[in-house]
């Protein structure tokens, strides 16, 4: 498998691990709309509680996996907050990265233009 090849199967491999952490969102969501629906008393604050750590989870989960992906972290929150590319100049190479919970900004200089091929990138050089 060449390189082209490798990249390729390893953004597969990360477009269907979003697609699932995205799901377990959506399944969350669904059971917390289900709340009105729970039993009453001891039973209920239970399940709730178990609830409130499954999305706690989700999004620690969120956190270490755009970490592991090379994004920005902002800290307003616990677990942090992913920050998303929100700008890029080509004239300084300089990337600006938004949180989308505070607004914070953090601009990173010597940055790869977003979108472009990483060269050096070898997805089995892990260590």
């Amino acid at each position: 498998m060449d390189h082209a090849q490798r990249e390729q199967s390893l953004l597969k491999v990360l477009e269907a691990f979003t697609k699932g952490l995205t799901s377990l969102k959506e399944a969350m969501a669904l059971v917390h709309s289900a709340n009105d629906h729970l039993p009453s008393g001891e039973q209920r604050k239970t399940i709730q509680k178990k609830i409130e750590e499954a999305e706690r989870m989700i999004q620690v989960g969120h956190a270490a996996m755009g970490q592991s992906l090379g994004f920005q972290l902002c800290h307003c929150t616990w677990p942090p907050q992913v920050m998303a590319s929100s700008h890029y100049s080509n004239e300084t190479k300089v990337e600006q990265f938004t949180c989308p919970i505070c607004g914070k900004t953090l601009s990173l200089s010597g940055r790869q233009a977003p979108g472009t091929a990483m060269t050096a990138f070898d997805p089995y050089d892990v260590y």
